[in-house]
């Protein structure tokens, strides 16, 4: 990939992004989608929620532009078509989680259908000599792997930028690694076209969220990205071992089983939102949300680091599975008694 061939295409999303973001934005306050203030939200006036309605066009945009379209990002947009629009009447009409996770499901099995793209093994993730093919659990799995990195991702919206960054940083680590490959120009742009978002979002005078349609969409494409460079497809040779993917999204994922299981054990849904996650416990101490923000993503390119390294040096899959499981469990330990100490003030 060489730079006079990004340069200008970086250009245009310089200049089109923004443009699109305040159109989007000066729409929304007219028909009303916007994230109205209540007690669990830390901002004070409405916002505009359609950041991830103009991430989602201006992937459609680069496609045309680059013209990298392969079978796989086809039916991959195609299918985020579905995720985005559950995402605005969510945004809208306050869904049921079974309807998102109906939606959810449904663009998954067409990805799956029209690509042939799924989790075919799980590598040796439990002992050195066993490789992990899930046979005719392929389907299963793959849907509860991109169904709850998609969620992951959605409960990581609780924070300026903290969804947006969420995808920014494996993505950008998936590229890199893959190195000269079709879809690496087009992944760019759209990390770029992240940044500008994340930039609105952190403003005060343009400020504007993802909303549901956006962290949907975010994380769909990330946990599609995932199965897709975890497993290979055809002349496409696989760049991370399925369990580098985990710890790409380590921190999502901790923090996301995490919630679940207090919410569990408090004996309420656990999709029923609350002020556990990561970001407000970091709230709740004194931190900014900047500070949040940097904290955690500083945490999460550790973890992303750390599975890298893993990769680049070929220890073997299952010590670093059995690494990734021991530190969740310090995670939740860490995190319990943190909560604890806050609810019990």
């Amino acid at each position: 990939m060489s730079f006079p061939l990004i340069i200008p295409k970086l250009i245009v999303v310089i200049v089109a992004m923004p443009v699109l973001l305040f159109t989007l934005r000066l729409v929304a306050m007219r028909i009303g989608l916007v994230d109205v203030p209540n007690s669990r939200k830390i901002h004070a006036t409405a916002i505009p929620i359609v950041g991830g309605l103009a991430l989602y066009l201006m992937t459609i945009a680069l496609l045309l532009v680059t013209k990298n379209v392969n079978l796989f990002v086809f039916y991959l947009i195609i299918a985020a078509s579905m995720v985005v629009l559950v995402g605005l009447l969510d945004d809208l009409f306050q869904l049921t989680a079974l309807w998102r996770f109906s939606v959810q499901i449904i663009a998954s099995l067409v990805v799956i259908y029209f690509t042939d793209i799924q989790l075919n093994t799980l590598g040796y993730l439990l002992f050195p000599t066993w490789d992990f093919q899930l046979g005719i659990f392929t389907i299963p799995v793959t849907i509860f792997g991109v169904v709850g990195v998609i969620n992951a991702l959605n409960m990581a919206d609780g924070i300026d930028g903290l969804a947006a960054m969420t995808f920014f940083s494996p993505v950008l680590v998936m590229v890199l690694l893959a190195g000269q490959n079709e879809m690496s120009l087009w992944l760019l742009l759209l990390l770029a076209c992240v940044l500008i978002f994340v930039l609105f979002n952190k403003s005060t005078s343009y400020k504007i969220f993802l909303g549901d349609n956006g962290s949907l969409f975010l994380g769909f494409v990330l946990a599609w990205l995932l199965v897709y460079f975890s497993q290979g497809h055809h002349e496409q040779i696989a760049i991370i071992k399925p369990v580098t993917a985990l710890y790409l999204v380590a921190l999502p994922i901790y923090d996301t089983i995490f919630v679940m299981v207090k919410r569990i054990m408090r004996k309420i849904s656990p999709f029923k939102p609350d002020n556990s996650h990561l970001h407000h416990l970091f709230l709740a101490k004194g931190f900014s949300q900047s500070k949040t923000l940097l904290a955690i993503v500083a945490s999460q390119i550790i973890l992303i680091g750390l599975g890298v390294l893993l990769l680049s040096h070929n220890i073997a899959e299952y010590i670093q599975f059995y690494l990734f499981i021991f530190m969740s469990i310090i995670y939740f330990f860490m995190m319990d008694r943190t909560w604890n100490q806050q609810n019990n003030k």
